[in-house]
C-alpha cells in the first residue's frame, strides 16, 4: 500500500511540475492545488496523521535568503549603482565589437558574483540591446553568451542562484568554498565558450567587423551623450546603496567562514536596506517574488509527503549499484538524469525530491563533490533551451519586445553544443577533483 501511495504521490508532484511547465497555469494556485490533493491523499491512507507535520519540510531558511536578496537587490535597482558600473567600463572601448563582446557578457559573470545571475543578466542584456538598437547590429549572439555566462555564474557564490543559495545553507559553505570549487572550472568553460560561439555565429561577428569603424563613431558618441548619472535619482541613495552593498558583500565573503550563515547575512542586510531605505520600503516589500516563496513552500510540503513513502528506496537500490561500480560514475550519471529533467522542469523541486539519493551518494563518497556535482549540472543544463530558465525566457521575450525577435531553432543548436561540451568538461572536472 505504501509502494503505491508513493507512486500516486509522485504521479502528482510530476503532473503538478510540467503543469507548471507549461505555461498555462499559474504557478501558485497549481501547486497550491497539487498540496491539497497531496495532503488529502495522504490523510486518506493514514500516512500523516496530523496536519501540522507538513510544517517540518518548510525551509525557512531558504526562505530567509530569497527575501533579503531580493530587498538588496531592488535597492540595488532603484539606486542606479550598477548602470554607472557598467556605463563607465564602456566608455573605455575603442569601438571593438570583441571588446564589447568581452566587456558585455564578462560584466555579467563578474556582477553574478556580487549579485543574483538573473538581474546581473537583466541589466546587462537591456544594455546590449539599447547598444544594438544605435549600432544596428544583430545582438543575438552577445545575448547568447551573456545567458551562457549568467548560468555559469550560479555555481560561484552563495547568492548567484537559488540553488546555489539552497547547497549553501544545506553544506554550510560559505563564499570562499563555492570560489575554491567553481572558479577553476568556471574560467575554463568561460574561455572554452567563446571560440566555440565565434565559430557558430562566424557570419554574425564577420558582418559586425566590417562596420567596425562606424560602429567605433556610433558607439563613443553614444556613451558620452549618455550621463551615468542620469540612472541615479538621489546621489544620496546612491551612496547609501554602495556602502550597505559593500558590507553586505563582505559579510558574505568572510562571514560565512567565521559562523555566519547565509540567510542570516541576507535577511540581516534586507533589514538595514528598509530601516536606511524607510521611503522604499512598500516598493521593496512588493518586489520580493512573493508567488516563488509560495510555489517553493508547496513544493517543499510535496516533496516531503513523497518521502515518507518507499519510493526513495526504489531509487536507492539502483544508486547503490552505480556507487559500486565507481563514486564518480554513480555522481555524474545521476547528475546527468537530474540535468536532463531540470532542463525542462524547475531545479529546486526536482532536488527536494531527489533528497534521499542525495544524501546516499553523500554518504557513500565525499558530499561536496556531490553537491557541487549537482549545482553544476543544474546550472549548465539551464543553457540547453531558451525556456529551460527565467532567464533564458527574459532574453526572448525581451528580443521579441525590441523587434528581434528570437526563434526557438535559433539557439537550441548553440545551446545544445554549448551544454554538451560543459556537461563533458563538468564529467571530466569531478574526477580531477576525486583524484585532489
Amino acid at each position: 500500500m505504501d509502494i503505491i501511495t508513493g507512486l500516486l504521490l509522485t504521479g502528482i508532484f510530476f503532473i503538478i511540475l510540467v503543469l507548471i511547465a507549461s505555461e498555462k497555469f499559474d504557478k501558485v494556485s497549481i501547486t497550491l492545488v497539487g498540496v491539497v490533493v497531496t495532503v488529502i491523499v495522504a490523510s486518506s491512507v493514514n500516512l500523516i496523521r496530523e496536519i501540522n507535520i507538513v510544517y517540518q519540510w518548510l525551509d525557512i531558511e531558504l526562505i530567509m535568503t530569497i527575501v533579503g536578496v531580493t530587498i538588496i537587490m531592488e535597492m540595488l535597482k532603484s539606486s542606479g549603482l550598477l548602470e554607472v558600473f557598467i556605463l563607465y567600463i564602456l566608455r573605455s572601448i575603442r569601438g571593438s565589437f570583441y571588446v564589447l563582446t568581452m566587456i558585455l557578457s564578462l560584466s555579467v559573470l563578474v556582477l553574478s558574483m556580487m549579485i543574483t545571475n538573473v538581474l546581473a543578466l537583466i541589466i546587462v542584456s537591456s544594455i546590449t540591446i539599447l547598444i544594438a538598437t544605435i549600432a544596428e547590429f544583430d545582438p543575438k549572439p552577445i545575448l547568447f553568451l551573456e545567458l551562457v555566462y549568467s548560468n555559469l555564474a550560479g555555481m560561484l557564490t552563495p547568492i548567484a542562484s537559488y540553488t546555489a543559495a539552497y547547497v549553501s545553507l544545506e553544506q554550510n559553505w560559505s563564499y570562499l568554498d563555492f570560489l575554491i570549487l567553481s572558479l577553476p572550472f568556471v574560467v575554463i568553460m568561460v574561455l572554452l565558450t567563446i571560440p566555440v560561439t565565434y565559430y557558430m555565429f562566424k557570419d554574425s561577428f564577420m558582418a559586425m567587423k566590417e562596420k567596425e569603424k562606424t560602429f567605433g563613431i556610433e558607439l563613443q558618441r553614444l556613451l558620452h551623450t549618455i550621463d551615468p548619472w542620469s540612472f541615479v535619482d538621489s546621489r544620496k541613495d546612491f551612496y547609501k546603496a554602495t556602502i550597505i552593498f559593500i558590507i553586505v558583500t563582505i559579510f558574505l565573503a568572510i562571514g560565512t567562514s567565521v559562523g555566519f550563515s547565509v540567510d542570516v547575512i541576507c535577511i540581516g542586510g534586507g533589514v538595514i536596506v528598509l530601516i536606511f531605505f524607510s521611503d522604499h520600503v512598500d516598493s521593496f516589500i512588493r518586489a520580493v517574488d512573493w508567488p516563488m516563496l509560495f510555489f517553493l513552500t508547496g513544493i517543499f510540503i510535496m516533496s516531503g509527503l513523497i518521502q515518507l513513502t518507499e519510493i526513495p528506496l526504489l531509487l536507492e537500490e539502483p544508486a547503490l549499484k552505480l556507487i559500486e561500480i565507481s563514486p564518480e560514475i554513480g555522481i555524474v550519471t545521476f547528475s546527468g538524469i537530474l540535468g536532463a529533467l531540470t532542463s525542462i522542469i524547475e531545479n529546486i523541486p526536482l532536488i527536494f525530491l531527489l533528497r534521499p539519493v542525495i544524501d546516499l551518494l553523500s554518504n557513500n563518497t565525499d558530499p561536496r563533490i556531490v553537491w557541487w556535482t549537482i549545482l553544476a549540472v543544474v546550472n549548465i543544463t539551464d543553457s540547453v533551451i531558451l525556456i529551460s530558465s527565467v532567464k533564458g525566457i527574459y532574453i526572448m521575450e525581451m528580443s521579441h519586445r525590441e523587434g528581434i525577435p528570437i526563434t526557438f531553432m535559433e539557439y537550441f543548436r548553440y545551446g545544445l553544443s554549448i551544454t554538451g561540451i560543459h556537461l563533458i568538461a563538468m564529467a571530466l572536472y569531478v574526477f580531477v577533483l576525486f583524484l585532489l
